[in-house]
């Protein structure tokens, strides 16, 4: 019984861990354009299979910007955008385990298909906090979630959007058809 406890005492640190190695790995470099993924590491992403919900591209044209000095991330709402806080509001993604337990309400959702758990897939307006009503196991495939959109503050992990009591449906698994790049 101790030795099952302490594996998985060790497996719940280990993955948050690298939960929080992940909210906070986004690339810090000197220019805004930057931001972003190395471009072979986005190379590889785009090769994957992604979330194609018409919410990620009104996400993305919100603007992620960097400061040097505080070292941290600040992003600039479109008016469509700021229009969708506090309504109810659905989105489809892949799953980002924040927890080491086999059922949670607490993870993130992202547009790319999650490759390292030290690593985000993408960029800070590529990903949305998940709270759920019921807990719900991990999933591999895409995931539908309804809820009610909020707008966090959180600069320092570049954190901008949370699903609010949210139900969670999953669906058709991905299959994947191409060959990852060689990087």
């Amino acid at each position: 019984m101790f030795h099952t406890q302490l594996k998985s005492s060790t497996i719940r640190v280990a993955l948050l861990a690298a939960a929080l190695v992940l909210v906070s790995g986004f690339s810090v470099q000197k220019n805004a354009a930057a931001l972003s993924q190395p471009s072979d590491e986005r190379k590889a992403q785009d090769a994957l299979p992604q979330a194609n919900d018409p919410m990620w591209t009104a996400f993305s044209a919100c603007k992620v910007h960097y400061n040097d000095t505080k070292h941290t991330y600040s992003i600039t709402y479109t008016p469509e955008v700021k229009a969708m806080e506090g309504k109810p509001f659905t989105i489809s993604g892949f799953m980002l385990p924040l927890e080491a337990t086999e059922k949670f309400n607490h993870f993130l959702l992202s547009k790319r298909t999650p490759t390292c758990p030290f690593c985000p897939p993408g960029e800070p307006n590529e990903i949305i906090e998940v709270f759920t009503k019921k807990p719900l196991k991990y999933s591999e495939g895409i995931l539908t979630a309804t809820g009610t959109l909020k707008f966090t503050t959180n600069p320092d992990l570049g954190l901008f959007f949370q699903l609010k009591d949210s139900d969670v449906m999953e669906n058709k698994p991905v299959e994947i058809k191409h060959k990852l790049p060689v990087v």
